[in-house]
């Protein structure tokens, strides 16, 4: 049975509304993370490391990393399916069964519009958080030298 109209688009807010939701719980928990790195940092700059925190912190590292993973591929599955969603209304619908569902065509632009601008800032966030890596790669290579 095909999906009206109001249908797909109700199926389009609500994985959108995922999406923002799925994006700002990632972008919480990688501030966290970013608050954790910085004081083990500054104890690798010291040298008080221990072997026991070493260990924890790579068991902790690899747990994240196959959550991480987890959340990049339920990302980019609800992606998939809005994508094919909103290509499915726009190929399925004419313009004028469309206008008839105008508010929901305007949330979902709205919807649209925040996730572009979430998207962006974190990119941005992202390009920012690798460049600290690398300077502090450097220093601590630097310090491991002398």
């Amino acid at each position: 049975m095909a999906l009206t109209a109001i249908e797909n688009l109700t199926d389009i807010i609500e994985v959108s509304k995922l999406l923002l939701k799925l994006l700002d719980t990632a972008d919480i928990q990688g501030q966290s993370e970013n608050k954790v790195e910085s004081g083990t940092e500054g104890r690798i700059e010291s040298g008080i490391d221990s072997v026991g925190e070493n260990k924890k912190s790579i068991a902790e590292s690899t747990s994240h990393d196959n959550s991480e993973q987890i959340n990049t591929a339920k990302l980019l599955k609800l992606i998939k399916h809005r994508e094919d969603k909103i290509y499915q209304l726009f190929e399925h619908f004419s313009p004028e069964e469309l206008q008839l569902h105008l508010a929901e065509l305007q949330t979902m632009a709205a919807l649209d519009s925040q996730l572009i601008e979430k998207v962006n800032r974190t990119q941005e966030s992202a390009k920012s958080e690798i460049l600290t890596l690398k300077k502090n790669r450097k220093a601590i290579n630097l310090y491991q030298k002398r």
